[in-house]
């Protein structure tokens, strides 16, 4: 009985050992953000931070984003190709230096070496690119502790070298693979949409790299959408531009700004919708609160909910006005809708923040959160894991979070989220496979509310891991709540390999039954 109030006791001071260090951390982490700066910058950064109470990191980088819409609309009063290409590496490379400083050297390693590699070997240049810019992304996760930099809110260089390394790499494959087939009639839909056929003009690739709006948050954009928006081709050109198959002229500066000052509003909602959580629910006041887990479950559950939709809208934010910047530049427009007529949007659309919200299931999230990355996993690392003539599995799904999660950062938290949602997503499309083919429609509300409200709120549990990093407090937050989301999707996939699985031979033998009868 003695050893197990030792042992309580032991671990209550552990717990508050935890707590106390997390209170300091964001102070330790700001003298050290400060220590790192030049004094102008330490100049601006010093009355915003006294002002707001944010980190240092998390100013300089709010102000680089805002900095971003103004420089998109610059983007119209330079004239040409080659302008715009020097306006555009000149501004990027100014921000990067504004809000990180001398780390923006990064960049140029980054840079040079994935164009080099295109230049000297064209046949393999994808792989190696692949191989050697995740190399050093990793590396530098390793060398610069982002992640805890990041949960004390000092945001460093890694989310721009992130950026860079899926540019980088994509427009490594695709030039290597416009080379491996060059019958464009033979090629995949994908590839005849981004194929880079020549080895890109260096200033022009120089320019897509440290393009500025969006640069700091991202999305990536492909190296052909920019330029084919530089040199007016495609759908960015006139009605009589012989590349233009809608044969339509873009929209005048008047709709394209009208959007983008409509996107600037819609994502200061998030805005403050983050600000406003935040002042109620952190990190420190929930799972590492030392009466966290004394609190009844329902009470855990809501916390953890209501923490989840206000970080989440901090990337709502970010990415909705990196958005507005690209629609304010140009690159944003993708063309006009078939139906409608009416321009789309999309070349830069990142998340679709009610489509998030709305999901039903956990297969409806990776469409509508992190979009442009999402694509780039699909393409660049899914499609290339199956084998060709198979169906893609939950192996290939597996990878694909794996790669997702190591290009995030080395922290356990990371892993824990993306190999997690991988068992989500499996387990989710099971159930739903399993309900469209064999539960009747007009009952079908019996499984799409409970399936919605373990998609929401499972989804923010998940987020946990995202937000404490570390695999101990990870496994701390999960075990508060006796890892029910996990249990529950668990019993889902069961669920979906065993009753799923005969259902579906079942419905099959039916269809070639019923065929054979036809023939």
């Amino acid at each position: 009985m003695a050893q197990t109030q030792t042992t309580t006791r032991a671990s209550f001071g552990f717990q508050a050992r935890t707590v106390e260090t997390s209170a300091r951390a964001p102070r330790i982490m700001s003298d050290l953000a400060y220590a790192s700066m030049a004094e102008w910058q330490q100049n601006i950064v010093r009355p915003f931070a006294g002002a707001t109470g944010l980190p240092p990191g998390t100013v300089l980088f709010t102000l680089a984003l805002f900095a971003s819409l103004p420089l998109g609309f610059g983007f119209a009063a330079v004239p040409g190709a080659f302008a715009k290409n020097l306006y555009s590496l000149a501004t990027g490379t100014a921000l990067s230096y504004f809000a990180f400083g001398g780390s923006t050297v990064t960049c140029l390693y980054m840079g040079a070496a994935s164009y080099l590699a295109m230049g000297l070997d064209r046949r393999r240049c994808g792989y190696v690119v692949f191989a050697g810019s995740f190399g050093y992304l990793i590396r530098y996760h390793a060398t610069s502790a982002s992640g805890e930099s990041w949960k004390a809110g000092n945001i460093d260089i890694t989310g721009l070298l992130m950026v860079l390394t899926l540019k980088v790499t994509a427009c490594a494959l695709n030039y290597m693979d416009a080379g491996a087939v060059r019958d464009t009639a033979k090629r995949n839909a994908h590839l005849r949409r981004v194929a880079v056929e020549e080895l890109p003009d260096p200033l022009e690739y120089a320019g897509w790299l440290m393009f500025p709006c969006t640069l700091v948050v991202g999305p990536a954009i492909e190296f052909r959408e920019y330029h084919d928006w530089l040199h007016g081709k495609g759908h960015y050109g006139g009605k009589d531009e012989v590349t233009n198959e809608g044969k339509m002229d873009p929209p005048a500066l008047r709709s394209r700004y009208a959007r983008s000052l409509w996107l600037v509003a819609y994502s200061s909602l998030f805005c403050f919708v983050h600000l406003f959580v935040m002042q109620v629910y952190t990190i420190d006041n929930t799972y590492l609160d030392p009466a966290w887990s004394a609190r009844p479950l329902w009470r855990k559950f809501w916390e953890l909910h209501i923490l989840g939709q206000g970080s989440r809208g901090k990337y709502f934010f970010c990415w909705v006005w990196a958005e507005a910047a690209c629609v304010a530049s140009g690159v944003g427009f993708g063309g006009y809708d078939e139906q409608t007529r009416e321009p789309r949007w999309d070349v830069a659309r990142n998340v679709k923040p009610m489509g998030v919200e709305k999901a039903a299931t956990f297969v409806q999230i990776p469409h509508n959160w992190n979009v442009k990355t999402g694509m780039w996993l699909r393409h660049y690392v899914y499609d290339r894991a199956t084998p060709e003539g198979s169906r893609p599995g939950f192996a290939q799904l597996l990878l694909t979070q794996v790669i997702s999660g190591v290009w995030h950062g080395l922290y356990a938290g990371y892993w824990l989220f993306f190999v997690s949602s991988a068992v989500f997503v499996h387990g989710s499309k099971g159930v739903y496979r399993w309900q469209r083919d064999h539960f009747p429609r007009r009952w079908s509300f019996l499984i799409d509310f409970p399936h919605w409200v373990l998609t929401t709120v499972g989804l923010n549990y998940l987020c946990g891991a995202f937000m404490l990093v570390t695999y101990d407090q990870c496994m701390a937050a999960w075990g508060s709540v006796y890892f029910l989301p996990h249990l529950t999707v668990l019993g889902m996939v069961i669920f979906s390999e065993t009753v799923g699985r005969r259902a579906a031979r079942r419905k099959r033998a039916a269809e070639k039954r019923g065929e054979a009868k036809a023939a």
